[in-house]
């Protein structure tokens, strides 16, 4: 897929997204005093793997040969006796942790129950760091052009808690990634936007029940009768204390009595 442009705003200058990523997984690797020296391949390997997922190619290529457990990629890996198959399931399973991981913090709820209960991130980085290892040997025992690959594998597998630490600062400084909240932070969130919002919902469910009742005052029918008694409830609900009592009734109320209301 070609790469394409973006347009910088802060120096106003139009670059390539792979320049963009080769830069920010460099200037990371500065910023964490990991630098980088006699392991350019990695640089450039990792760059495209960031490239891969903006542009979508990565899942649309790999889906077929990812797996949620070891087992799974296993017996993904041995559906064909090739080094070149098996290099290709034990890298992009590897890859995929790797980002799921040190990019996005995680893989949410998406996740069975099981691997939510008895997995951590600490085991799904080890499992990555075993595939790369895995597939950097099969790599080795491909024809020549493939040793550059394998050799980077081979490098992200002995170095990786270096890259894993590379690849989370990327995240959070360059590509301006937020950490995943937790179901408890995530709870307390929405509970104090809510409190926050109660004075508007109060005031904006007042005004529908005001409406409500002065459009049933004026027309009288049974329709607006209900539409008001609607409205009350959905009042009840803000302001437990709230009566329909509390309001006038029509005088020919066609509409029949208001709960709550003195007969």
């Amino acid at each position: 897929m070609q790469d394409v442009a973006y347009f910088d705003l802060k120096t106003h200058e139009q670059e390539t997204l792979f320049f963009f990523m080769l830069n920010a997984f460099l200037c990371s690797r500065l910023d964490t005093d990991q630098g980088s020296e006699g392991d350019e391949e990695v640089n450039i390997y990792m760059a495209h793997l960031l490239l891969s997922l903006v542009d979508g190619r990565f899942y649309t290529e790999h889906t077929d040969v990812l797996g949620s457990t070891p087992a799974d990629v296993f017996a993904k890996a041995e559906q064909e006796d090739t080094p070149r198959h098996k290099l290709q399931v034990y890298r992009a399973n590897a890859d995929h942790r790797l980002v799921s991981f040190g990019l996005f913090s995680g893989s949410g709820e998406r996740q069975s129950l099981y691997r939510q209960t008895l997995a951590n991130p600490a085991a799904y980085l080890e499992e990555a760091q075993q595939y790369y290892h895995w597939a950097a040997l099969f790599g080795h025992r491909l024809p020549a052009r493939y040793r550059g690959l394998a050799l980077a594998l081979a490098k992200i597998a002995a170095h990786f808690e270096t890259y894993c630490t590379v690849i989370a600062h990327l995240s959070a400084n360059y590509l301006q990634l937020m950490p995943r909240l937790t179901p408890g932070e995530l709870f307390h969130l929405e509970h104090e936007a809510h409190q926050a919002a109660q004075p508007y919902i109060r005031e904006e469910a007042l005004n529908r029940l005001l409406d409500a009742y002065n459009q049933w005052r004026a027309q009288g029918a049974p329709e607006s009768c209900q539409h008001f008694q609607d409205e009350c409830a959905r009042y009840q609900q803000v302001d437990p204390q709230f009566s329909p009592a509390f309001f006038k009734q029509p005088a020919d109320n066609p509409g029949g009595a208001l709960p709550g209301a003195d007969h």
